[in-house]
C-alpha cells in the first residue's frame, strides 16, 4: 500500500505531490486550461485532444465546476474549455455547457468569455443542423472578436460561419467568410488555421461542382500538412479529399482517402464518432464490388447508429443496403429503399430522396408492379428537376457573389488610392507652407512667396479644371452605358427568374443557362468599358489601338470572320483629346456590333489613317449591304452619328459592292477645341 501511494505521488510530480487534494485539482485544471487555450490558438477549431487526455480534462473540470460554483469569470473559462473539449466526443453534453457559459458571460459582461461561448454555441448548433442559430452565434463571435482585435479568434468565427452556410447549401453566402478567413489566416504565424480554411474553400468549390478548384485547395492543404501534423488536421484533409473523390465517382481513390482519415482520427475520436466515416467506407466497398463485406458492415453500423442516427445517416445506410440486394433480390431491397425514402423526405434530403425513389421504381418494375414503378419514377424525376434547378441557382448566386465581391474590392482599392493621394497632397501642401514661411525674408523672400502663392493657385485651378473635366467625362460614360448595362442586368434577372419559376427539360435548362452566361459576359464587357472609360484620361492612342484589336479578335474570330486591321504610322501620332478617344472606341464597337448582327459577312476590313484635320476610320464588310437608314427598333447608326457629332466629327455610311462601309472622321485635339 505504501509503495502504491509513492507511485501515485511520483505520477503527480514533485510540484503537486505534497499539495492538498483540492489544490492538486486546481493545479491540474489550470495546466489543462492553458493547454486547451494553446490548442485553440492553433486554428479555427483547434486540434482535438487524445482520448486519454480528454478523460482527464472532463473529470478534472467537471469536479471543479461541481465543487466551486462561484459565478465568476473563471467559471466561464472552465465552462467554455469543457464545452470546447467535448465538442467532438460528446456534443450532447457540450451544448448545455456552452449555453451556461454564454448566460454567465452575458451577466458578467465578460467580453472574452462571450467570444468563446458564442463560438461554442454556434459550433454545437451546426453539429445539430440548427443552421440559423449557428449563423447567428458565429456572427456574434465574429463581432466580439473584432471588437477585441483578436485575429485568431476572428478566423475561427469566420470558419464556423462559412461552414454553417455551406452545410445549409448557401454556397454564395459561404464564399465571403471563407475568402476573408483565408486572407486573415495567411497573416498568422501558425499554418494550421490556413490549412483548415483551405479545406473549407475546397468544400465550397466541390459543392458548386468546381472540382479542379477544390482539388487545388486540397493540394495546397497537403503542402501545409507537415507544418500542422496533428491527428485531427490530417484526418480532416483526407476526409475532404475522400468527399471530393466520392462526388466524382472515383471509388478506389475515395476508399483510400477515407481509410487514411479513419486511421488519423483513431486517437482523438470515440468509436461512435467514427461511425459516419465507417459508413462511407462501407459504401465504397459496395461500389468496388464487395457486396458481402459492405452488407455486414452496414448492418453493424445501422445497429450502432440507431439511438442517435441523423436522417442523412439513416438514408445513406438504407440506400446502401437496398443497392446491395439488387438486382438479385428486389424483394429484400424494397424495404430498405422505402426506409431511405421515409428518412429523406421529411428532412428535405433531396439527393437521397431522388436515389431512393429511383431504386423503388426499378424494384417495382422488376416485381411487375408497373403503376407503382411509374409513380416512383415521377417522384424521382421531380426530385431530379428540383436538384438541377437548385444547382443552377447555387452556381448563379455564387457567380454573382464573386462579381459583387470583386466590384467591392475594386472600389475599396480605388478609395484607398484616393486616400493615399489626398494624404500625399496634404503632406505636400504642409511642406510647401513650411518652405514658404522659411523663405519670407526681405523683398526677395516676399516676391518668392507671392510667386509661390500664384503658382499654387494656378495649380489648384488646373486641378479643379481637370477634376471637372473628369467628372463630366464620368457622367457622359454613365449616360452612354446606363441603358446597355441596365438592359443586360434586367435580362439576367428575367432569365434567372425563368430558370427558377418555369420548369423545363435538361436541354431547355442548359440552353437557358447558356443564354444567361452570354448575357452575363456581355454585362461584364460593358462594365469593363466603364472601368476603362474612368481611366481613359491616362490612355494614349497606341494603347487604345491595342484594345481595338483585342475587341475585334474577341468579337469576330469566334464567328469565323476574317479580320484585316491596319493602322498607318501617321495615325498613331495623331493628337486626340480624351473625349475623342472614348468616342472613337465606342463608335468602333458599334460598327463591329452591326457587322456581327446584320451583315452576314465573311470578311471585315478596318483602316485607321491620319487626315488633314484629325483621324480617318473605315470599317468595311463584304456582307449583304445596307442603305444606311436606321432599322426598325435599332439605334446603332444614330448612336454612332451622335457620338461623332459630340466631339466635332462625322460618320457616313456607304453601300459597297458587296457589303457596307462606315467612314468616321474625328478631329485632332486643337480642332476639337475650336469646333466645340
Amino acid at each position: 500500500m505504501q509503495r502504491r501511494r509513492t507511485q501515485k505521488s511520483r505520477a503527480r510530480g514533485p510540484a503537486a505531490g505534497w499539495l492538498p487534494g483540492h489544490l492538486r485539482r486546481w493545479v491540474v485544471a489550470a495546466g489543462l486550461l492553458l493547454g486547451s487555450a494553446a490548442s485553440r490558438a492553433q486554428g479555427p477549431q483547434g486540434p482535438a485532444l487524445s482520448l486519454a487526455r480528454l478523460a482527464v480534462v472532463r473529470d478534472s473540470l467537471t469536479q471543479l465546476l461541481a465543487t466551486q460554483p462561484r459565478p465568476d469569470t473563471l467559471r466561464v473559462l472552465r465552462l467554455n474549455t469543457l464545452a470546447f473539449a467535448l465538442r467532438l466526443s460528446d456534443p450532447a453534453q457540450a451544448q448545455p455547457l456552452a449555453w451556461q457559459a454564454l448566460a454567465l458571460a452575458r451577466r458578467l459582461g465578460y467580453a472574452r468569455g462571450l467570444v468563446e461561448a458564442h463560438f461554442n454555441v454556434g459550433y454545437n448548433a451546426r453539429a445539430h443542423n440548427q443552421y440559423d442559430s449557428a449563423i447567428y452565434h458565429s456572427r456574434q463571435a465574429l463581432r466580439w472578436a473584432r471588437r477585441l482585435r483578436n485575429p485568431l479568434t476572428e478566423s475561427r468565427a469566420l470558419f464556423n460561419l462559412s461552414r454553417s452556410y455551406s452545410e445549409q447549401g448557401n454556397y454564395a453566402a459561404a464564399l465571403g467568410p471563407s475568402l476573408d478567413g483565408l486572407t486573415l489566416t495567411r497573416t498568422l504565424p501558425s499554418r494550421r488555421p490556413e490549412l483548415l480554411q483551405l479545406l473549407q474553400a475546397a468544400r465550397i468549390a466541390a459543392g458548386l461542382g468546381e472540382y479542379p478548384e477544390a482539388r487545388a485547395h486540397i493540394a495546397a492543404a497537403l503542402r501545409l500538412l507537415p507544418a500542422a501534423p496533428d491527428a485531427f488536421t490530417r484526418g480532416s484533409v483526407y476526409l475532404v479529399l475522400g468527399d471530393v473523390e466520392r462526388r466524382q465517382g472515383q471509388w478506389a481513390a475515395a476508399h483510400r482517402a477515407y481509410t487514411q482519415a479513419h486511421a488519423a482520427y483513431q486517437p482523438v475520436t470515440t468509436a461512435r464518432g467514427q461511425l459516419p466515416l465507417e459508413l462511407n467506407l462501407a459504401e465504397m466497398q459496395q461500389r468496388l464490388g464487395q457486396p458481402l463485406a459492405a452488407r455486414r458492415a452496414t448492418h453493424r453500423l445501422l445497429h450502432l447508429l440507431q439511438p442517435t442516427a441523423t436522417p442523412e445517416q439513416l438514408a445513406q445506410a438504407n440506400l446502401l443496403l437496398a443497392r446491395n440486394w439488387l438486382p438479385a433480390r428486389p424483394d429484400s431491397a424494397r424495404p430498405y429503399a422505402a426506409r431511405a425514402l421515409a428518412a429523406a423526405r421529411p428532412a428535405h434530403l433531396r439527393p437521397q430522396a431522388r436515389d431512393a425513389a429511383q431504386l423503388l421504381a426499378g424494384i417495382s418494375d422488376q416485381l411487375g408492379q408497373g403503376h407503382t414503378a411509374y409513380q416512383h419514377q415521377l417522384l424521382a424525376s421531380a426530385y431530379a428537376d428540383t436538384l438541377s434547378g437548385e444547382a443552377a441557382n447555387r452556381q448563379l448566386a455564387a457567380a454573382q457573389a464573386r462579381a459583387a465581391r470583386s466590384r467591392t474590392q475594386t472600389q475599396l482599392d480605388l478609395l484607398q488610392q484616393q486616400t493615399r493621394l489626398r494624404q500625399q497632397q496634404q503632406e505636400l501642401e504642409r511642406l510647401q507652407a513650411r518652405q514658404q514661411l522659411a523663405g519670407t525674408v526681405g523683398i526677395a523672400g516676399l516676391l518668392l512667396l507671392l510667386a509661390g502663392g500664384a503658382f499654387w493657385q494656378y495649380r489648384r485651378r488646373q486641378a479643379a479644371a481637370r477634376a471637372a473635366a473628369a467628372q463630366a467625362l464620368r457622367q457622359r460614360l454613365a449616360a452612354d452605358l446606363h441603358d446597355d448595362v441596365g438592359n443586360l442586368l434586367t435580362q439576367i434577372s428575367m432569365q434567372s427568374s425563368l430558370l427558377r419559376e418555369v420548369p423545363g427539360s435538361p436541354a431547355q435548362l442548359l440552353a437557358r443557362l447558356d443564354q444567361l452566361t452570354t448575357t452575363a459576359r456581355q454585362a461584364t464587357q460593358q462594365m469593363s468599358d466603364v472601368v476603362w472609360g474612368l481611366h481613359q484620361t491616362q490612355q494614349t492612342l497606341p494603347a487604345l489601338l491595342d484594345r481595338m484589336r483585342d475587341h475585334a479578335h474577341e468579337v469576330l474570330y469566334p464567328l469565323g470572320l476574317e479580320v484585316d486591321f491596319e493602322v498607318s504610322p501617321a495615325a498613331t501620332a495623331a493628337p486626340l483629346a480624351p473625349e475623342t478617344l472614348q468616342s472613337l472606341y465606342l463608335i468602333y464597337k458599334e460598327a463591329l456590333h452591326n457587322v456581327v448582327k446584320h451583315a452576314r459577312a465573311t470578311r471585315v476590313t478596318i483602316r485607321l489613317d491620319a487626315s488633314p484635320t484629325g483621324l480617318h476610320l473605315t470599317v468595311a464588310d463584304d456582307g449583304q449591304g445596307h442603305d444606311g437608314s436606321a432599322r426598325a427598333g435599332g439605334h446603332g447608326l444614330r448612336n454612332m452619328q451622335a457620338r461623332a457629332q459630340a466631339v466635332g466629327g462625322t460618320v457616313q455610311y456607304e453601300k459597297a459592292a458587296p457589303g457596307f462601309l462606315v467612314v468616321v472622321e474625328l478631329p485632332a485635339a486643337g480642332v476639337v477645341a475650336r469646333t466645340l
